[in-house]
């Protein structure tokens, strides 16, 4: 069990360095918010979605299930 925390340790910490760095480098899309759901807003979350757009959805799938893990193994 000791191992599997020690491993969602480095997997967290790994895939918050990589998020931060892959969101910093994105180029903007401009809008914010408002246009988020609406309009070209909408291809960020569609069929449309670039390579980069889902390397960051997978770093953020990882983050929260390593998020969990550590969680789940905190005290055992």
């Amino acid at each position: 069990m000791i191992f599997l925390h020690i491993i969602a340790w480095i997997l967290f910490f790994a895939s918050a360095v990589l998020m931060t760095v892959i969101i910093l480098l994105q180029e903007p899309k401009g809008g914010g918010l408002a246009e988020a759901f609406g309009g070209v807003g909408a291809e960020t979350f569609g069929v449309k979605s670039g390579g980069i757009n889902r390397f960051t959805f997978m770093l953020a799938g990882i983050f929260c299930v390593s998020a969990m893990i550590i969680s789940a193994t905190w005290n055992k």
